[in-house]
């Protein structure tokens, strides 16, 4: 018993003494107080700077790019001329559209279905042809299909009907509700984990990591429920979503919490400015809400998908409008973020764990 009492001793004055030498090498020890206000205006400064440069970069002029679309020639038109058509289409200035040739309308359908192509356009024999649209995969792609396609038949002396197959529901305005949705459960995940790293600081023991862990995760599955709530059942958003939508949250939440987490492991105070860098001034612009990947710039097109605000985003529509079709990618955006976070956090900890009992 006394060995035990004399160990928890000397564990509990090695983890006084770290943290100790912690407070003696903070900032305010080190530098004057005109040094750090001065730090941290520059650094204030840097972000708004990349805020502003970053939002109007991706959103100052949006340009269709490589849209995937079929091509569907009635049956009574003669022999090849949908593929006349595709040839045209995909030879537009810019590329605004991929086209090919499907078999049918029902090809076209289900290619939307499965999220292979946003959009069909049907020439018809008689009377005008047909552009089947999918406002529900991003209505700017739909409403860009419109613009080009406008152009397009007046140079072929054609008129067109717009048909939308997977229309946004009547209290999703333009779709952007799933985008509103994710970015609250991004905020509420970096916003705890910011605060735990300011108030308390790093973890120093794996018992304080696991506590910090369990925190973040029990505050993800709240959080991650009521954003669900209140986007189905109490605005009727969406409806008849609530279990798929929660766990989803929980996902986004964790996974943004854990990885900044992380980065306070790791580079301690800097996490915070780093976390909104990834997730506000890159996430929230590439994330498909406003303007979807195929109208936004190629870089932003690019990481869109692999931020977390781009992940809940994608997850949102792929549970609401395409029955969990493409959730694939968004899933394995959020494991790769909520994996990252916990080995840094947990890694890093341990190796302040060994420093200090080696102290």
């Amino acid at each position: 018993m006394s060995t035990t009492v004399d160990a928890n001793a000397r564990e509990t004055s090695a983890i006084r003494e770290d943290t100790a030498a912690h407070r003696s090498t903070s900032p305010t020890d080190r530098y004057s107080q005109r040094q750090i206000l001065v730090a941290v205006a520059i650094g204030v400064l840097l972000l708004q700077i990349g805020f502003i440069t970053s939002y109007v970069a991706a959103f100052h002029q949006p340009t269709p790019r490589d849209i995937p679309i079929t091509v569907v020639a009635d049956s009574a038109l003669p022999a090849g001329t949908g593929q006349q058509v595709v040839d045209r289409l995909n030879a537009i200035d810019g590329h605004p559209v991929q086209a090919r040739l499907a078999a049918g309308t029902y090809e076209t359908r289900t290619l939307i279905e499965t999220r292979e192509v946003m959009g069909g356009y049907v020439i018809a024999s008689s009377g005008p042809d047909t552009l089947i649209v999918a406002s529900g995969a991003g209505s700017s792609a739909a409403t860009a299909l419109e613009g080009i396609f406008t152009s397009a038949t007046a140079d072929m002396g054609r008129e067109f009907v717009v048909r939308d197959d997977v229309p946004v529901g009547a209290h999703d305005n333009r779709g952007l509700s799933g985008f509103y949705l994710s970015i609250g459960w991004v905020v509420g995940g970096y916003l705890l984990a910011a605060a735990i790293g300011l108030l308390i600081g790093a973890p120093r023991t794996l018992r304080e990591a696991g506590v910090h862990t369990a925190l973040m995760a029990a505050y993800a599955l709240v959080s991650g429920f009521l954003g669900a709530l209140i986007a189905t059942n109490i605005l009727g958003t969406f409806t008849g979503h609530l279990l798929p939508l929660s766990l989803l949250g929980a996902g986004v939440v964790f996974a943004t919490g854990m990885f900044t987490m992380g980065l306070r492991a790791a580079i301690g105070i800097l996490a915070v400015p780093l976390a909104i860098l990834i997730f506000v001034v890159l996430g929230n612009p590439s994330a498909g809400g406003a303007f979807g990947s195929n109208v936004l710039p190629s870089f932003y097109a690019a990481i869109g998908r692999w931020i977390t605000p781009g992940a809940g985003t994608e997850g949102v529509r792929s549970i609401v409008y395409f029955h969990g079709t493409g959730l694939g990618q968004p899933t394995v955006t959020l494991v790769v973020y909520a994996v990252a976070g916990l080995a840094a956090v947990f890694g890093f900890t341990a190796a302040r764990s060994r420093r200090t009992r080696s102290a």
